[in-house]
Parts: C-alpha cells; structure tokens; sequence
C-alpha cells in the first residue's frame, strides 16, 4: 500500500538489525499511528452521533472494516518480518510501506467499528458482507492469506530465499485483497469507507505490478492467483 504520511515516522527503514532502542522507538511509532488513525475514524464514523445506529452489524460497512483488518494484520505481520530481516534496501523500502500503511489503516477501520457503536469482532460468519460473491479458501483462510506453515517457513527464511518468499506471499495477499476492497467500494454505505476501499484498490495493484518486478528480478515467479 502506499503510505500513509504521519508525522514523525521515518521515511525510510534502517539498513542493518534494528537495537533495542530502534525496536523500542519502532513499536512507539507504530502505536501512535494506530491511535491516531482510530481517531480519524471515530471522527470519520460521527463519534457519538446518531450515526452509531446508522451502520448495522450485517452492513457491508462493517463487515469491511472487520474483515479487512484482519487481513491487514498479516499483511503487517510479513512485512514487518521482510523489513527486519531482507538485506535488500528496495525490498526494505517496501515492506516498511506496506507495514506502516496497513497499521494505518487498521487503525482507521477499528475506529470506525468504535464509532459505530459496533464490536472489533463478530459472531457472524467472515466474508458473509460480500453477499456470495467470494468465499472464505479451503483452508478456512480469507482469500490471498498465507496458511500458517507459509508463515512459518517465512520467518525462518533469510537472504534470496525470504525475499523471493515474501513477494509470493505477498502479491497473492494484494490479489485476495482487490476484490474485498472492490466490492465495498460499489456497496458500502458510507463515503468515506468506498473513499478507504478505492484508495486500497489503487495503491494494491500498483505493488502488485511493482512486486511482480522485482520477483522476476530473483528469478521466481508468482504463486497461483486466490480462487475467487
């Protein structure tokens, strides 16, 4: 995703293992992001307006801002995982956008659901807002998230080897991603949240195209799209 600008966060990532002190001012940095990303969307959701009861649980609104953060979640979990540990700067780069973006953004999204009145979490079944249009993988994953033994091969990768692993995992994310944001931009309710989901679109598929570059630059290829 294409960052988010927020003061006081570094432009870019650092080139060599991060201290004590750079993991702890790391974490600081990315907690204020969150806290004031979930401002903005309180204020965006209406605070304590009426508008709390303007955004039904079962709403594609909702359901958007639910699923999506999760998905954003691992999403960060990967590239947070790439920046510490690829020795390639553009690679680096990257990943720290994704990393800082998507916490941006998740931010936002909770501080709607705060705004709404409605939970973080729901009883209800994950992907049900997208009315039968896609469905959750076999695996019982949302569509592009890597399974967990991916994960784990990931974070006991280093050098060539995670960086090739990483945008694999990381354009079949964006590709599962695409098509949740596209269908909350025609059907949310609400303008700013279409205005979030076009803005994720956008930005996705252009590090999906840029991704694809510097994969074939290592040499791999990508791993099959998600099944729709």
């Amino acid at each position: 995703m294409t960052a988010t600008a927020t003061p006081g966060i570094e432009t870019t990532p650092p080139s060599g293992p991060r201290r004590p002190l750079t993991v702890l001012l790391t974490v600081i940095i990315a907690v204020a992001a969150l806290v004031i990303a979930g401002t903005a969307g309180w204020f965006l959701g209406g605070g304590n307006s009426a508008s709390k009861s303007s955004v039904s649980e079962s709403s594609v609104d909702a359901g958007f801002a639910r699923d999506m953060s999760t998905h954003h979640t691992q999403a960060v979990t990967m590239a947070n995982y790439e920046r510490d540990n690829s020795t390639d700067s553009a690679l680096k780069v990257l990943a720290y956008d994704i990393e800082t973006s998507q916490q941006f953004q998740i931010g936002e999204m909770q501080g709607w659901l705060d705004a709404w009145g409605l939970s973080r979490s729901s009883s209800r079944p994950e992907m049900a807002w997208l009315r039968g249009q896609m469905h959750m993988a076999a695996d019982g994953l949302m569509p592009g998230m890597a399974t967990p033994a991916q994960m784990n091969t990931l974070e006991s990768s280093h050098g060539r080897a995670l960086d090739v692993l990483f945008l694999q995992l990381m354009i079949h994310h964006h590709q599962g991603g695409l098509p949740m944001a596209q269908y909350a931009v025609s059907h949310a309710e609400t303008s700013y949240v279409r205005d979030l989901a076009q803005a994720m679109y956008n930005a996705q598929s252009a590090e999906i195209v840029e991704m694809e570059r510097l994969l074939r630059t290592l040499g791999g290829s990508p791993l099959p799209p998600p099944d729709a």
